[in-house]
């Protein structure tokens, strides 16, 4: 059994998997370009065609979509939407994470934090999980309150406190400069000022804020308990998890290929678009495949993450 990603390394050595870790460009802006018209048209068609349970259903889509720019923008925090840096930083923040009232700047020091300090004190996002909301395996009635909770807008306050890195510690932590204060607002004040222009401010409501609060809110949380929860038997290093899923999971739950999450935690600088080849190379070995957590679908992960009732 290999016990680190460090073991792993030296059976698939990085020359063995150095084309996984070409970046591509056109794929990263492409990736960008395809979430961000999926959002416009579902907005457009429900507009045109609205009844309610159709606005359901979008409100899913786009919230869905909302996640996968989310995703996207973690791409950009380990430099895989390009290698241009300038590109990779600009897109990043402007499309993925502002989008999301997401600072990509704050969430890239607490992410590469989680990475080189996984599941132990030094991690943020262990450390962000001590109450009782992320203790799993959990029981049954408590995973539906905070699934409520989640789809009721109001776990939207705790993704954006857990998504910013103000409270990482970390010594001579760059200062955030002003122009990036002041650019941010000027993003919110003029989406806002130009729907309002045109006496359209409610479809901010209805397709941006509301999908963002909700479905996101919810899919972003089920997503995370898959990632790194109730791994029993391993080391810190190696208490990730890799769930494959189907298409329309892929589609509503986990876009982008981040349940392929032992692959991303082993080898970061592969791109989300390599991460399914990787997978195939890292499970050829046997004895490499029992020593990575793989569940075969989400229903799988919930059997281990919830105590059903007796």
């Amino acid at each position: 059994m290999y016990t680190t990603p460090s073991a792993v390394k030296k059976v698939i050595t990085y020359d063995r998997v150095r084309n996984f870790h070409n970046v591509q460009t056109i794929k990263g802006l492409l990736s960008i370009i395809q979430e961000w018209f999926l959002i416009l048209a579902t907005a457009y068609f429900c507009e045109v065609y609205f009844s309610w349970p159709l606005y359901l259903l979008a409100l899913v889509i786009i919230g869905a979509r909302y996640l996968a720019l989310g995703l996207i923008m973690h791409e950009a925090v380990h430099g895989l939407i390009s290698p241009n840096k300038t590109l990779n930083n600009i897109v990043g923040e402007l499309f993925c994470a502002w989008p999301l009232f997401i600072s990509m700047r704050s969430y890239r020091v607490k992410h590469l934090a989680h990475h080189a300090f996984l599941n132990t004190d030094k991690d943020p996002d262990f450390t962000a999980k001590t109450n009782s909301n992320w203790q799993y395996p959990m029981q049954f009635l408590k995973f539906i309150q905070v699934s409520i909770i989640q789809l009721s807008g109001i776990g939207v306050f705790e993704t954006l406190q857990v998504m910013s890195g103000a409270k990482v510690r970390i010594k001579n932590k760059e200062k955030t400069p002003l122009y990036y204060h002041l650019l941010r607002i000027l993003f919110y004040v003029g989406i806002v000022s130009v729907f309002l222009a045109l006496n359209q401010g409610m479809l901010l409501v209805w397709y941006w804020i509301i999908p963002f609060a909700t479905w996101t809110q919810f899919t972003n949380r089920m997503r995370r308990v898959a990632e790194h929860s109730a791994i029993e038997g391993k080391s810190s290093e190696m208490q990730t998890r890799t769930t494959i899923h189907s298409f329309i999971a892929r589609f509503l739950l986990s876009p982008k290929n981040i349940s392929y999450h032992n692959e991303h935690h082993i080898y970061p600088g592969v791109p989300c678009y390599n991460l399914p080849k990787l997978h195939q190379e890292l499970t050829s070995i046997p004895e490499l495949k029992d020593s990575l957590h793989i569940s075969k679908s989400y229903q799988a992960v919930f059997k281990e993450c919830v105590i059903k009732p007796n």
